[in-house]
Protein backbone atom coordinates (compact mmCIF):
# COMPACT_ATOMS: atom_id res chain seq x y z
CA UNK A 1 0.00 0.00 0.00
CA UNK A 2 1.31 3.44 -0.94
CA UNK A 3 1.98 6.03 1.75
CA UNK A 4 -0.70 8.70 2.11
CA UNK A 5 1.97 11.44 2.04
CA UNK A 6 5.18 11.09 0.05
CA UNK A 7 7.93 13.65 -0.41
CA UNK A 8 10.52 13.80 -3.15
CA UNK A 9 13.41 16.26 -2.95
CA UNK A 10 15.02 17.57 -6.12
CA UNK A 11 18.30 19.45 -6.46
CA UNK A 12 18.02 19.96 -10.22
CA UNK A 13 15.53 22.27 -11.94
CA UNK A 14 15.33 19.96 -14.97
CA UNK A 15 14.51 16.94 -12.80
CA UNK A 16 11.93 18.92 -10.82
CA UNK A 17 10.29 20.17 -14.03
CA UNK A 18 10.22 16.70 -15.56
CA UNK A 19 8.71 15.26 -12.36
CA UNK A 20 5.75 17.63 -12.70
CA UNK A 21 5.02 16.58 -16.27
CA UNK A 22 1.42 15.41 -16.81
CA UNK A 23 2.83 12.49 -18.82
CA UNK A 24 5.66 11.71 -16.39
CA UNK A 25 6.13 8.83 -13.98
CA UNK A 26 4.58 10.58 -10.98
CA UNK A 27 1.48 12.29 -12.38
CA UNK A 28 1.15 10.59 -15.76
CA UNK A 29 -1.31 7.81 -14.89
CA UNK A 30 -4.40 8.66 -17.02
CA UNK A 31 -6.66 6.89 -14.51
CA UNK A 32 -5.57 9.13 -11.62
CA UNK A 33 -6.65 12.75 -11.45
CA UNK A 34 -4.49 15.18 -9.47
CA UNK A 35 -4.94 18.76 -8.39
CA UNK A 36 -1.88 20.90 -7.59
CA UNK A 37 -0.79 23.60 -5.18
CA UNK A 38 2.45 25.59 -5.01
CA UNK A 39 3.93 27.09 -1.85
CA UNK A 40 6.99 29.30 -1.54
CA UNK A 41 8.17 27.55 1.63
CA UNK A 42 8.51 23.78 1.63
CA UNK A 43 8.23 23.66 5.42
CA UNK A 44 4.71 25.10 5.48
CA UNK A 45 1.86 22.71 6.09
CA UNK A 46 -1.39 22.93 4.13
CA UNK A 47 -3.22 25.26 6.50
CA UNK A 48 -6.01 27.60 5.29
CA UNK A 49 -5.25 31.26 5.97
CA UNK A 50 -8.05 31.89 8.43
CA UNK A 51 -6.81 29.02 10.61
CA UNK A 52 -3.31 30.49 10.96
CA UNK A 53 -2.29 32.05 14.26
CA UNK A 54 -0.71 35.08 12.58
CA UNK A 55 -3.91 35.85 10.64
CA UNK A 56 -6.11 35.43 13.71
CA UNK A 57 -3.83 37.65 15.80
CA UNK A 58 -3.82 40.32 13.10
CA UNK A 59 -7.49 40.48 12.15
CA UNK A 60 -9.57 38.83 14.89
CA UNK A 61 -9.48 41.84 17.17
CA UNK A 62 -11.91 43.94 19.19
CA UNK A 63 -15.38 42.43 19.39
CA UNK A 64 -14.30 39.27 17.59
CA UNK A 65 -11.52 38.61 20.10
CA UNK A 66 -14.02 39.20 22.91
CA UNK A 67 -16.39 36.58 21.48
CA UNK A 68 -14.03 33.89 22.70
CA UNK A 69 -11.83 31.24 21.15
CA UNK A 70 -14.47 28.61 20.47
CA UNK A 71 -15.80 27.42 17.12
CA UNK A 72 -18.85 29.65 17.24
CA UNK A 73 -16.74 32.76 17.82
CA UNK A 74 -14.57 31.75 14.85
CA UNK A 75 -17.65 31.30 12.67
CA UNK A 76 -18.84 34.80 13.60
CA UNK A 77 -15.39 36.19 12.69
CA UNK A 78 -15.38 34.44 9.31
CA UNK A 79 -18.95 35.60 8.63
CA UNK A 80 -17.93 39.18 9.45
CA UNK A 81 -15.03 39.09 6.97
CA UNK A 82 -17.40 37.93 4.22
CA UNK A 83 -20.18 40.33 5.20
CA UNK A 84 -17.71 43.22 5.08
CA UNK A 85 -16.54 42.07 1.64
CA UNK A 86 -20.19 42.01 0.56
CA UNK A 87 -20.80 45.50 1.97
CA UNK A 88 -17.83 47.09 0.22
CA UNK A 89 -18.66 45.30 -3.04
CA UNK A 90 -22.16 46.80 -2.81
CA UNK A 91 -20.64 50.24 -2.30
CA UNK A 92 -18.93 49.97 -5.68
CA UNK A 93 -21.71 48.11 -7.50
CA UNK A 94 -19.66 44.92 -7.85
CA UNK A 95 -21.55 41.70 -8.53
CA UNK A 96 -21.34 38.84 -6.02
CA UNK A 97 -21.74 35.26 -7.32
CA UNK A 98 -24.92 33.56 -6.15
CA UNK A 99 -26.40 36.85 -5.01
CA UNK A 100 -30.16 37.29 -4.62
CA UNK A 101 -32.66 38.60 -2.11
CA UNK A 102 -33.01 35.05 -0.81
CA UNK A 103 -29.25 34.81 -0.33
CA UNK A 104 -29.14 38.13 1.53
CA UNK A 105 -31.83 36.89 3.90
CA UNK A 106 -29.99 33.61 4.42
CA UNK A 107 -26.71 35.41 5.09
CA UNK A 108 -28.07 37.68 7.83
CA UNK A 109 -26.19 37.12 11.07
CA UNK A 110 -29.35 36.09 12.91
CA UNK A 111 -29.86 33.19 10.50
CA UNK A 112 -26.18 32.23 10.31
CA UNK A 113 -26.00 32.03 14.10
CA UNK A 114 -29.29 30.13 14.27
CA UNK A 115 -27.94 27.53 11.86
CA UNK A 116 -24.39 27.43 13.30
CA UNK A 117 -24.81 28.74 16.85
CA UNK A 118 -24.60 25.45 18.77
CA UNK A 119 -22.48 23.41 16.36
CA UNK A 120 -20.98 24.66 13.11
CA UNK A 121 -20.43 21.36 11.33
CA UNK A 122 -22.23 22.66 8.23
CA UNK A 123 -20.29 25.93 8.01
CA UNK A 124 -19.82 27.28 5.43
CA UNK A 125 -23.17 26.33 3.93
CA UNK A 126 -23.40 25.67 0.19
CA UNK A 127 -25.02 29.06 -0.43
CA UNK A 128 -21.95 30.82 1.00
CA UNK A 129 -19.26 29.03 -1.01
CA UNK A 130 -19.36 31.06 -4.27
CA UNK A 131 -18.92 34.35 -2.39
CA UNK A 132 -16.25 32.78 -0.16
CA UNK A 133 -14.38 31.59 -3.26
CA UNK A 134 -14.45 35.07 -4.78
CA UNK A 135 -13.35 36.68 -1.51
CA UNK A 136 -10.50 34.17 -1.27
CA UNK A 137 -9.28 35.10 -4.75
CA UNK A 138 -9.22 38.75 -3.77
CA UNK A 139 -7.26 38.46 -0.53
CA UNK A 140 -9.82 37.72 2.21
CA UNK A 141 -8.62 34.96 4.57
CA UNK A 142 -10.99 31.98 4.42
CA UNK A 143 -10.96 28.29 5.24
CA UNK A 144 -10.38 27.43 1.56
CA UNK A 145 -7.05 26.28 0.13
CA UNK A 146 -6.42 27.19 -3.52
CA UNK A 147 -5.59 24.34 -5.92
CA UNK A 148 -5.22 24.12 -9.69
CA UNK A 149 -5.83 21.45 -12.28
CA UNK A 150 -2.52 22.50 -13.89
CA UNK A 151 0.83 21.68 -12.27
CA UNK A 152 2.53 24.58 -14.10
CA UNK A 153 0.16 27.06 -12.44
CA UNK A 154 1.20 25.62 -9.08
CA UNK A 155 4.85 25.97 -10.15
CA UNK A 156 4.28 29.63 -10.94
CA UNK A 157 2.79 30.35 -7.50
CA UNK A 158 5.62 28.55 -5.69
CA UNK A 159 8.31 30.40 -7.65
CA UNK A 160 6.60 33.80 -7.61
CA UNK A 161 5.99 33.57 -3.87
CA UNK A 162 9.68 32.86 -3.33
CA UNK A 163 11.05 35.67 -5.51
CA UNK A 164 8.65 38.17 -3.91
CA UNK A 165 10.02 37.48 -0.41
CA UNK A 166 11.86 40.57 0.89
CA UNK A 167 14.61 38.46 2.49
CA UNK A 168 14.69 34.92 1.04
CA UNK A 169 16.82 32.56 3.07
CA UNK A 170 19.49 30.26 1.62
CA UNK A 171 18.81 26.64 2.50
CA UNK A 172 15.03 26.84 2.29
CA UNK A 173 12.92 25.00 -0.27
CA UNK A 174 9.77 25.69 -2.26
CA UNK A 175 7.17 23.00 -2.83
CA UNK A 176 4.55 21.84 -5.29
CA UNK A 177 1.89 19.41 -4.05
CA UNK A 178 -0.12 16.94 -6.08
CA UNK A 179 -3.27 15.63 -4.42
CA UNK A 180 -5.57 12.81 -5.48
CA UNK A 181 -8.57 11.44 -3.63
CA UNK A 182 -11.79 9.52 -4.15
CA UNK A 183 -14.27 12.15 -5.31
CA UNK A 184 -17.22 9.85 -4.60
CA UNK A 185 -16.52 8.99 -0.99
CA UNK A 186 -18.22 10.74 1.87
CA UNK A 187 -15.59 13.32 2.75
CA UNK A 188 -15.21 13.95 6.47
CA UNK A 189 -11.88 15.70 6.92
CA UNK A 190 -12.16 17.98 3.90
CA UNK A 191 -14.42 19.01 1.05
CA UNK A 192 -13.39 19.52 -2.56
CA UNK A 193 -15.13 22.73 -3.61
CA UNK A 194 -15.69 23.67 -7.23
CA UNK A 195 -17.60 26.79 -8.17
CA UNK A 196 -18.51 28.11 -11.65
CA UNK A 197 -15.62 29.58 -13.63
CA UNK A 198 -17.63 32.79 -13.97
CA UNK A 199 -17.18 33.34 -10.23
CA UNK A 200 -13.82 35.01 -10.86
CA UNK A 201 -11.63 35.67 -13.89
CA UNK A 202 -8.65 34.60 -11.75
CA UNK A 203 -10.34 31.31 -10.88
CA UNK A 204 -10.95 30.32 -14.50
CA UNK A 205 -7.48 31.45 -15.64
CA UNK A 206 -5.86 29.31 -12.93
CA UNK A 207 -7.95 26.19 -13.49
CA UNK A 208 -8.85 26.68 -9.87
CA UNK A 209 -10.78 24.71 -7.30
CA UNK A 210 -10.53 24.56 -3.51
CA UNK A 211 -10.04 22.19 -0.64
CA UNK A 212 -12.08 23.19 2.40
CA UNK A 213 -10.32 21.75 5.46
CA UNK A 214 -13.02 20.97 8.01
CA UNK A 215 -12.40 22.57 11.39
CA UNK A 216 -15.75 22.45 13.12
CA UNK A 217 -17.07 21.86 16.60
CA UNK A 218 -19.43 22.95 19.34
CA UNK A 219 -20.10 26.08 21.33
CA UNK A 220 -17.52 26.25 24.12
CA UNK A 221 -15.10 23.89 22.32
CA UNK A 222 -11.84 25.66 21.53
CA UNK A 223 -11.16 26.31 17.86
CA UNK A 224 -8.16 24.37 16.52
CA UNK A 225 -5.46 26.80 15.38
CA UNK A 226 -3.30 25.70 12.41
CA UNK A 227 -5.52 22.74 11.46
CA UNK A 228 -4.00 21.25 8.30
CA UNK A 229 -5.08 19.07 5.40
CA UNK A 230 -2.37 16.49 6.10
CA UNK A 231 -4.02 15.39 9.35
CA UNK A 232 -7.39 14.72 7.65
CA UNK A 233 -6.25 12.16 5.06
CA UNK A 234 -7.46 8.58 4.95
CA UNK A 235 -6.60 5.47 2.95
CA UNK A 236 -8.31 6.74 -0.23
CA UNK A 237 -6.12 9.86 -0.42
CA UNK A 238 -2.60 10.44 -1.68
CA UNK A 239 -0.60 13.64 -1.26
CA UNK A 240 2.71 14.02 -3.11
CA UNK A 241 5.11 16.82 -2.21
CA UNK A 242 7.95 17.81 -4.53
CA UNK A 243 10.56 20.26 -3.23
CA UNK A 244 13.27 22.36 -4.88
CA UNK A 245 16.00 24.52 -3.28
CA UNK A 246 14.84 28.12 -3.05
CA UNK A 247 18.05 29.21 -4.76
CA UNK A 248 16.47 27.95 -8.01
CA UNK A 249 13.24 29.93 -7.60
CA UNK A 250 14.30 32.66 -10.03
CA UNK A 251 15.21 30.15 -12.73
CA UNK A 252 11.95 28.28 -12.12
CA UNK A 253 9.93 31.47 -12.53
CA UNK A 254 11.74 32.31 -15.77
CA UNK A 255 11.01 28.82 -17.08
CA UNK A 256 7.34 29.24 -16.17
CA UNK A 257 7.36 32.48 -18.19
CA UNK A 258 8.88 30.70 -21.19
CA UNK A 259 6.12 28.10 -21.07
CA UNK A 260 3.42 30.77 -20.87
CA UNK A 261 2.71 30.83 -17.14
CA UNK A 262 3.14 34.21 -15.49
CA UNK A 263 1.19 36.75 -13.46
CA UNK A 264 -0.19 38.02 -16.77
CA UNK A 265 -1.83 34.66 -17.47
CA UNK A 266 -3.04 33.72 -13.98
CA UNK A 267 -4.27 37.24 -13.11
CA UNK A 268 -5.99 38.45 -16.30
CA UNK A 269 -5.93 42.22 -16.66
CA UNK A 270 -3.56 45.15 -16.42
CA UNK A 271 -2.53 44.41 -12.84
CA UNK A 272 -1.42 40.91 -13.84
CA UNK A 273 0.53 42.25 -16.80
CA UNK A 274 2.32 44.78 -14.60
CA UNK A 275 3.02 42.14 -11.96
CA UNK A 276 4.57 39.89 -14.63
CA UNK A 277 6.99 42.65 -15.63
CA UNK A 278 8.14 43.26 -12.06
CA UNK A 279 8.40 39.56 -11.16
CA UNK A 280 10.60 38.96 -14.17
CA UNK A 281 13.02 41.59 -12.86
CA UNK A 282 12.90 40.04 -9.36
CA UNK A 283 13.67 36.63 -10.86
CA UNK A 284 16.78 38.02 -12.59
CA UNK A 285 18.11 39.51 -9.35
CA UNK A 286 16.92 36.74 -7.04
CA UNK A 287 20.28 35.12 -6.26
CA UNK A 288 21.74 38.49 -5.28
CA UNK A 289 19.02 38.95 -2.63
CA UNK A 290 19.42 35.60 -0.90
CA UNK A 291 20.49 35.92 2.73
Amino acid sequence: MEELITEQKFASLDEFWDALSPIGKIFGNPLTKFIYRGQSDGDWKLVPQVYRQAIIDRYRTGMHAALGKDHIGQTHFEWWLLESFLYHSDQRGLAIPGDSMEFRKFFEIQNIMTVNGIANHGWPQMQVLPMMAMAQHHGIPTRLLDWSSNAMVACYFAAAGAVNKPTPQTGQTLAVFGFTFNSYRREVGFRHVRVPGSTSANLSAQGGSFILVNNNGYRGEEFAIDADLESTLNSTDRLIKLTLPIELAGELLMRCHKFGFSAATVFPGYDGAAKAVLERQLAVSFLERLV
